[in-house]
């Protein structure tokens, strides 16, 4: 489906618009999901180790971790969710 010159120009208009919105949510959001970011490869780089070296304290560790990281991801989410949401 091809879109005419006017329909291109609106989506233009609206992309210039909406586009520093949607980076200033993304902004709001970025140090929960960077700290979730970390907390889930952590976790997946202690159970890697536990899995090879058999050191037990590791497997509650990487699963605090995950747990810990997912938790986060969450939260960034939500609060990208709510700022979208309650946007002029």
């Amino acid at each position: 489906m091809r879109m005419s010159a006017d329909e291109k120009k609106e989506l233009d208009e609206w992309v210039e618009k909406e586009y520093p919105k949607s980076e200033k949510r993304l902004e709001a959001s970025s140090p929960f999901h960077q700290l979730g970011k970390i907390l889930i490869g952590s976790g997946i780089l202690a159970y890697i180790i536990f899995a090879l070296s058999d050191i037990s304290f590791l497997k509650p560790l990487a699963i605090l971790f995950l747990l810990l990281g997912m938790m986060i991801e969450i939260i960034a989410l939500i609060k990208y969710f709510r700022l979208l949401s309650y946007e002029d």
